[in-house]
């Protein structure tokens, strides 16, 4: 008899552990929710993996006036979707928990002590607490309940087999959480019918919630009160008691599919924009070949981790890791415009300096970036906050820099340039209208205005845009030419020159007629 018993306790664990043994079924009844159905020749398991950031997920625990209810009577009470039951209670006087109970942020039932830890739900946060960290109900918890003992803490199972009092063989429910608190866990496991549903251990109830992908998980009352509801299917499991059993506290899942997701934890790596120097991406920034533009992008730290200038990286998208076509002198690579210039805790901004170089070719030239984790994440991975890859964008147009000065003449006629934007010049009709005499012959063959002198110019973005020489030569300046400058501070510009070529050329031509007369 002794014998037969371990081996129906060994064939209950192997079915527990080796999870090809097991016959799951999925399947998807709710926008954000999962179901399980595990059968085992030892076990039928019923869970549900809620995930806490799609669209109308919320969770809602007992008020005092709506506790001693069954499970399917209280989810009914309430609407919800789906719900369990909760935490332990005095079975004479109900409004007695072991533990706290929170509805709203109000708090009612027993206290905290070193045995019970609650799972708890607040604004952006969700939390399993240790049973032996005694803190009560705080500030951020708008919604909890308690059980014990802890099953699993930073993904490690907890021994609990020195338990003897709870934690023998028998129906349990319990609540786990995903590492990043995405994912709530709830599973119910029949019992105290042998041989299909034995029920389990704690240690045991430990290792199919890490199956199950919790990290940390908490076990609820079980026993009779073992239940799992769903709307418009009932009862999922096979309470003990042959029908639900009237409970003092329950645990209930909305998810309505559109709406807010008021417990969805903000995550790791998520930024906001603040602002920039570059033009915004409905406007080209306007270059010349190999020109460079130096500016700045500012994003506020909206998630939970520090940025570091030593992995907080400015990176090329569509796709990502793309060689960048306007990459500048102070890149970290091709791929990498920069990193964030300080250490940035959550809720402060940070900057991105950085220099845009044009490509030499004509054409427009659109770069998208986004934040990442260097090595960790990119912020808009799907369990990340964002920014998109196609949202953080510089538009830059290589256009061709315009030869200021080049004229040409034909018999008679001088005309500029049509690339400095000048028109035909007429010929002289012979009539001479001037009174000059004192005009300076000028050279034909030299009046050229080189719009280049070597310098590299650089447009500093958060200036507006106003180009500025590297070494603060005036731009378009003829060689060689010593002529004055019409205002303080500016050259005349190409077509001043133009217009005193002309004149020299003209007085030149009335001495030449004055002679031959």
């Amino acid at each position: 008899m002794i014998a037969r018993r371990a081996l129906t306790v060994a064939l209950a664990v192997c079915s527990v552990t080796a999870a090809a043994a097991a016959d799951d079924t999925w399947s998807n009844p709710f926008p954000g929710v999962r179901r399980l159905v595990r059968v085992t020749p030892s076990q039928r398991i019923s869970a549900l993996l809620v995930d806490l950031c799609a669209p109308g997920v919320s969770v809602r625990v007992t008020a005092q006036s709506e506790r001693t209810r069954t499970v399917p009577a209280y989810g009914s009470l309430v609407g919800a979707q789906a719900a369990v039951n909760g935490g332990f209670y005095n079975t004479a006087n109900q409004s007695q928990t072991d533990g706290f109970v929170l509805h709203n942020g109000a708090s009612w039932g027993g206290t905290d002590h070193s045995y019970t830890g609650p799972i708890a739900f607040g604004d952006a946060r969700v939390e399993i607490v240790p049973h032996e960290r005694v803190e009560g109900p705080q500030p951020w918890m708008r919604e909890a309940v308690s059980g014990h003992p802890t099953l699993v803490l930073g993904g490690a199972a907890r021994d609990n087999s020195g338990d003897t009092s709870l934690c023998p063989r028998h129906p349990r429910t319990a609540a786990g959480l995903t590492a990043n608190r995405r994912t709530l866990i709830l599973a119910v496991v029949d019992g105290r019918s042998p041989p299909s549903r034995v029920g389990m251990t704690c240690n045991e109830l430990a290792a199919l919630m890490i199956d199950l992908g919790a990290h940390d998980a908490v076990n609820l009352d079980g026993g009779g009160s073992a239940t799992m509801w769903m709307a418009g299917v009932g009862v999922l499991n096979r309470p003990s008691d042959g029908t639900p059993r009237t409970v003092s506290n329950h645990l209930a899942v909305y998810a309505r599919g559109s709406g807010a997701s008021p417990h969805c934890p903000a995550p790791a790596y998520r930024a906001a924009y603040v602002m920039q120097s570059f033009p915004l991406a409905v406007t080209t920034l306007d270059l010349a070949p190999g020109e460079l533009s130096r500016g700045y992008l500012e994003m506020r730290n909206t998630g939970t981790a520090t940025w570091t200038p030593a992995r907080t990286r400015l990176g090329t998208t569509q796709p990502r890791d793309r060689s960048s076509a306007v990459v500048g002198p102070d890149w970290l690579a091709p791929n990498r415009a920069a990193a964030i210039d300080r250490m940035v805790p959550p809720g402060m901004t940070g900057r991105f300096n950085f220099t845009l170089r044009a490509p030499a070719r004509a054409g427009e030239y659109a770069e998208y970036f986004n934040l990442l984790e260097e090595g960790v994440a990119w912020f808009s991975d799907p369990a990340q906050g964002g920014p998109a890859d196609n949202v953080i964008q510089v538009r830059v147009r290589t256009v061709p820099r315009p030869d200021a000065g080049v004229m040409s003449m034909d018999a008679g006629t001088m005309t500029a340039d049509a690339s400095a934007g000048a028109t035909d010049v007429p010929t002289d009709t012979g009539t001479d209208t001037s009174t000059d005499e004192g005009a300076v012959p000028v050279d034909l063959g030299a009046p050229t205005v080189d719009a280049d002198d070597g310098a590299v110019p650089i447009v500093d973005a958060g200036d507006g845009g106003a180009a500025d020489d590297a070494d603060g030569a005036l731009m378009g300046e003829p060689a060689g030419c010593a002529c004055e400058v019409g205002r303080a501070g500016a050259a005349p510009s190409a077509r001043g020159w133009l217009a005193v070529s002309l004149a020299a050329l003209a007085g030149v031509r009335r001495r030449r007629r004055r002679s031959a007369a």
